[in-house]
């Protein structure tokens, strides 16, 4: 068994200037959990834990989803987070929406992974990539003003663009540490030919 999920790797250049959000911003007293620079992605799919031969068929349903679509460019949005209503458990920068290519992509995607009777973790896809997970019950005044300044830095991101030319399966171990992500396979977009 696999726990694996399917994502859009960032370049390298941007992980940095999302994780550097952590270095800048005062959080003292909160108890928060920076997710580590090199794991920073845009999840497509959490599947779980899956069979090697489930990852396979993921893998061959993800290559016919990726010849219909040519690499396209996504734009890094403002800071929010999850759940929308309540505490923030989770605090994310957003992907501006205007990329039909990525919500073409997801629709294909569904349509594509239905055979495979997947448990789909999600009713609507906000797309994001996210920085931070709110570690316990927290002063939601500091949190509360924590968030504002977040959303303030985020605005000097705001529009920057990277290139999705591949999707990847990532397994994912997890350790006391945090977890660690490997790829298992990548799959490149517009790839008309094998």
């Amino acid at each position: 068994m696999v726990r694996a999920f399917l994502a859009i790797d960032l370049p390298q250049e941007l992980k940095k200037e999302l994780f550097n959000l952590s270095k800048v911003l005062n959080y003292e007293g909160l108890k928060l959990k920076w997710v580590e620079e090199e794991n920073l992605h845009l999840t497509l799919r959490f599947f779980g834990n899956i069979s090697e031969n489930l990852v396979e068929k993921i893998y061959e349903k993800c290559k016919e989803v990726c010849k219909e679509i040519e690499p396209f460019e996504l734009e890094l949005d403002l800071a929010s987070y999850f759940p929308l209503k309540g505490t923030p458990r989770v605090i994310w920068i957003g992907i501006n929406s205007a990329s039909n290519n990525l919500f073409k992509l997801d629709n294909l995607l569904k349509k594509t992974f239905k055979p495979l009777k997947l448990k789909e973790e999600r009713e609507e896809f906000y797309p994001h990539v996210t920085l931070l997970r709110v570690k316990e019950k927290t002063d939601p005044v500091a949190l509360k003003k924590f968030f504002e300044e977040i959303k303030k830095a985020s605005e000097k991101l705001k529009g920057k663009s990277f290139l999705v030319k591949e999707l990847i399966i990532f397994k994912s171990d997890l350790f006391s540490s945090g977890p660690k992500y490997t790829p298992l396979k990548t799959i490149p977009l517009g790839a008309k030919n094998d």
